[in-house]
């Protein structure tokens, strides 16, 4: 893939980028010359992606369901200029009747709280031109049958109503 200069010497943080979209992101993040840090909660996951991104990507375990640790990671990377919000784990998507509600939090945890806490203690580092970009499904807008908890933690309106707390001019989805 060609260089553009848009990510050009640009530090870029993708959260939960060791698979998935977020390694996609990290992928093609470096192909533009950023320089990237994963971070994921699993230290095997992180190595290979690193492998994968190649040139000066970086790795880092952290556990983002811990707010403390998310500080900490946060306190001591310095300044970047993006930050990446792809973290997430495998859906178990049911019906309200059958939904293990300790499951549900542990999703809600991971898919709305960490985010929250990604942009409280990341923010203060981006650079004044950065961005936050945050993932999500589509079953916030489009929720199916079985999908009342996916649909919950859905960040459009985190998204749209965060730019003011966080000191950013723009939010968008």
């Amino acid at each position: 893939m060609l260089r553009g200069n848009g990510l050009q010497h640009k530090r870029v943080i993708v959260v939960g980028g060791s698979s998935g979209i977020g390694l996609a992101v990290a992928e093609q993040a470096a192909s533009q010359g950023a320089h990237v840090v994963i971070a994921s909660s699993n230290h095997e996951r992180i190595q290979r992606a690193i492998e994968s991104v190649g040139g000066e990507a970086q790795g880092q375990v952290v556990d983002v369901s811990d707010e403390r640790a998310v500080a900490t990671f946060f306190s001591k990377l310095g300044t970047f200029d993006h930050l990446v919000f792809t973290a997430g784990d495998s859906l178990h998507l049911r019906n309200l009747a059958t939904t293990d509600l300790q499951q549900a939090r542990r999703a809600f945890e991971l898919r709305y709280w960490a985010a929250l806490a990604a942009v409280k203690y990341g923010s203060p580092h981006i650079r004044k031109e950065g961005s936050i970009v945050l993932t999500t499904g589509i079953a916030g807008q489009r929720p199916q049958k079985g999908w009342v908890i996916a649909a919950s933690w859905h960040q459009y309106g985190l998204t749209q109503y965060l730019p003011e707390s966080s000191g950013r001019t723009s939010g968008r989805t």
